[in-house]
């Protein structure tokens, strides 16, 4: 994927969220209103995967602004703890 000056412009502008595997801007981005759950239901696609997260009303409301942070933190490898 090859940025353009306007790419990196759009980017910032719309606070697109990364892919933590890859470093790049996830592929899509889908939001919706859950009525069941009462919250924003945020879903982001990148290299087949697919990860899911949810803001209830309480956490709209109480927040002055959200923003996303970094997708499939839990792809990453983790570091292991050795027994001695």
């Amino acid at each position: 994927m090859n940025l353009t000056t306007l790419n990196k412009y759009d980017l910032a502008l719309h606070d697109v969220p990364l892919c933590a595997v890859c470093n790049k801007p996830v592929e899509r981005v889908e939001s919706m209103y859950d009525i069941a759950y009462g919250g924003k239901r945020f879903r982001v696609y990148c290299h087949g995967d697919m990860e899911e997260a949810m803001l209830d009303d309480t956490i709209i409301e109480d927040s002055n602004s959200v923003r996303f942070g970094q997708a499939f933190v839990d792809k990453l490898p983790q570091p292991q703890l050795e027994n001695k």
